[in-house]
């Protein structure tokens, strides 16, 4: 696939921010293997893909979101010929500040088939041949025994994708007894418009046999895939653990706590931040437009409300905790040698004034 050949363009480093000095080399190596990857592995096809793609368009059934593909696949060209312009271009400075200027211009047109590479792959792929569809007896025989399979919990899906006619297709291992078939399946899994397309022994098979993919959708139309994102203020989970671990003083655990839960719309702690990765998943199972995706995206969003409330609890927790400190019987080990075994005691001193004061409750950072 075109796209994976783009992975290399992305900067393997979230916190890299080509407008530090010091990340000035790694934005520029990162340019220059974008450019590239380009040149090497899509300019040589760039025209012939962008034909076969425009021509997939023109064959298929009539569908709303034709005239996207098409400003997507004018888009690629557009930045195609502006790559191919840059590259003829005489250079005007020497070596190696040229190149440097060269990949500055190019990223941007680079990076919009790195980000949107797949649409072009996915479509040119409609040109390869399927496999023969089944009998009508064949299908309908086949089409029962994945009705059955499915109620019994017996067809176990494997991969999921939409044909150029708009339809859902299915890659499925359907069991019975002790055997197992690949079968291709149109229609939402489980809904009474579920059938079978073909039957293979192999998913290889199954899959050079089945209608092609055509691009899937995004849940936001600007995302960006391959941009730069700033670094995340807050701590990680491990670092909040490690925290608990070195702690000898309550406030240090309450601290770790809070910071796990801390949603004040300036920090994000790793609580907050695990909900709003299931809400936005929830939000994905619904735009799939299906039974399942919906029934999914309700069991997600009741999860979401209840991060809510056990987010809340663990900073009620943490304020119960009060001030406290491990007792002193819970001596560390030695690293590189063993101490020496305790002198008993003789006497017993008397226990010391309790303390008219409690200490104060642990400050936030």
């Amino acid at each position: 696939m075109i796209h994976a050949r783009f992975e290399s363009v992305r900067p393997r480093s979230p916190g890299i921010d080509p407008a530090h000095p010091a990340d000035a080399g790694i934005a520029r190596a990162t340019r220059r293997a974008g450019a590239e990857a380009f040149e090497r592995h899509v300019s040589p096809h760039a025209d012939k893909l962008l034909a076969a793609a425009r021509s997939a368009v023109d064959a298929m059934p009539p569908t709303r979101h034709h005239a996207a593909w098409r400003l997507l696949i004018d888009d690629l060209a557009h930045a195609t010929v502006e790559i191919q312009r840059i590259q003829s271009t005489p250079d005007s400075q020497p070596e190696p500040d040229a190149s440097v200027v060269r990949d500055l211009q190019l990223w941007p047109y680079v990076l919009a088939w790195a980000e949107r590479s797949f649409i072009i792959s996915d479509l040119a792929e409609q040109h390869r041949p399927m496999g023969p569809p089944l009998p009508r007896e064949e299908q309908h025989l086949w089409t029962d025994r994945a009705h059955a399979a499915w109620r019994r919990g017996d067809l176990d899906a494997t991969e999921a994708w939409y044909s150029a006619d708009n339809e859902l297709i299915t890659l499925a291992h359907l069991v019975e007894r002790d055997d197992s078939a690949v079968v291709v399946l149109a229609g939402e899994l489980g809904s009474e418009q579920m059938r079978v397309l073909g039957r293979y022994d192999t998913e290889d098979e199954a899959q050079r046999a089945s209608p092609p993919p055509v691009p899937a959708g995004v849940l936001h139309p600007d995302a960006r895939s391959f941009e730069h994102r700033p670094p995340e203020p807050e701590a990680p989970v491990a670092e909040l653990i490690r925290q608990v671990d070195e702690a000898r003083h309550t406030g240090d655990v309450y601290m770790a706590l809070l910071d796990a839960t801390e949603d004040s719309g300036f920090t994000r702690a790793p609580l907050p931040r695990l909900a709003e990765l299931i809400g936005r998943a929830a939000k994905f199972a619904d735009a799939l437009e299906t039974k399942q995706g919906q029934r999914t995206a309700a069991r997600l969003s009741v999860l979401a409300k209840q991060l809510d409330v056990l987010r809340k609890e663990l900073e009620s927790a943490a304020q119960d905790l009060g001030v406290g400190v491990l007792p002193p019987h819970r001596t560390p080990r030695p690293i590189f040698h063993t101490s020496p075994a305790p002198r008993a005691l003789t006497t017993t001193l008397p226990a010391g004034p309790a303390s008219p004061h409690a200490p104060g409750s642990a400050r936030r950072r």
